[in-house]
């Protein structure tokens, strides 16, 4: 009642409040606004005279089980995690003002929801973790990491639930983690990686701290495996200046991935502070034709298939002359190295 009675001094400073820019109420026009409560989320409205009226309340039937004892690493939240050496186990604490560490270059891990502890979660969050730094790992093994853990019983985002802003399930979460995201605008070079369905959780929180005029100017963001689109992630990353690197997300064999990260190349390449550019664009526009050449390409290409579609869509969009001119640049580029010459 305390927190639903302070939303009479308006919404600046609460990060609780969640508002998806310009949802109203159907049946009055009036603004709405998702405050989320321990144990509950509240849906309110505000009239035209400044007063609030709640229309729904949802309980949250796992709201008990994920504030359990901090000991037992199955609490919503931040931990320090560091692997243990020896094995595979990963050790965790629990961070209750959810402050990530305020170390240069600091790696934060986003995990997936389905993990029954954070310790279990940091394990197989580690390799999102190894995938963006490449062969030197060194600063995970020296430092470990933070780790964004989504208590859960099921994985988050896939196939059906592709847009993470219309995935209910995280939205406690996201405003966690967006929380930590806003805490940690002095920290130097922070790198947020999220983990397959933890890509769910990080769009949510983007879209909070944008919602807000929050900048993380010098932080990076990269997606391992991601659940969800992509392009969503890209389009919010260039609102909060946060850096992007060439290869913003690994999507693995995900089809529906490809298409999202091709989607917004043209945004990218507009974009004079994305390093993606004309050259590496049509790099991976050749590995797509390449594709197409095998037996299985080909075939879904005669038929009109995916694959024939996204590499029109490509040239399409990024303009006959540039990417002709990219790939024989690359092409050539290739046989030089070949042949030494």
């Amino acid at each position: 009642m305390k927190e639903l009675n302070a939303l009479t001094t308006g919404m600046q400073g609460k990060n609780n409040v969640y508002v998806r820019p310009g949802e109203r109420q159907i049946s009055t026009g009036n603004a709405q606004y998702y405050v989320f409560l321990p144990g509950l989320k509240a849906t309110v409205v505000r009239w035209p005279n400044d007063q609030f009226c709640i229309t729904k309340l949802v309980m949250d039937e796992h709201y008990y089980q994920i504030t359990n004892n901090a000991e037992s690493n199955t609490r919503l939240g931040l931990y320090r995690a560091k692997s243990d050496g020896h094995t595979n186990g990963w050790k965790v604490r629990h961070v209750p003002d959810g402050k990530v560490l305020p170390q240069a270059s600091r790696i934060v891990t986003i995990s997936d929801g389905h993990y029954p502890t954070a310790a279990d979660a940091a394990r197989y969050s580690a390799d999102g973790v190894r995938d963006f730094l490449g062969a030197d790992t060194s600063s995970l093994s020296v430092n470990g990491c933070d780790l964004h853990y989504s208590p859960a019983k099921k994985e988050l985002g896939g196939l059906f639930c592709y847009n993470a802003l219309a995935t209910d399930d995280s939205r406690g979460s996201a405003v966690h983690l967006a929380n930590s995201m806003e805490k940690a605008q002095g920290v130097k070079n922070v790198r947020w990686i999220a983990d397959a369905g933890g890509s769910v959780v990080l769009t949510q929180a983007m879209q909070i701290l944008a919602d807000k005029n929050i900048s993380l100017t010098g932080h990076t963001v990269y997606l391992h495996k991601p659940k969800t689109s992509p392009a969503k992630v890209v389009r919010l990353a260039h609102e909060l200046d946060l850096n992007v690197n060439k290869k913003i997300a690994n999507t693995g064999l995900s089809v529906s991935g490809a298409i999202s990260k091709f989607s917004v190349a043209g945004v990218r390449i507009k974009n004079p502070d994305d390093p993606y550019d004309r050259s590496y664009h049509a790099s991976l526009w050749l590995k797509g034709a390449i594709t197409v050449s095998t037996p299985l390409g080909v075939a879904a290409a005669i038929a009109g298939g995916p694959v024939s579609a996204i590499l029109g869509g490509i040239a399409t969009a990024i303009g006959g002359f540039g990417v002709t001119y990219s790939v024989g640049q690359s092409v050539a580029q290739g046989v030089r190295r070949k042949y030494r010459i």
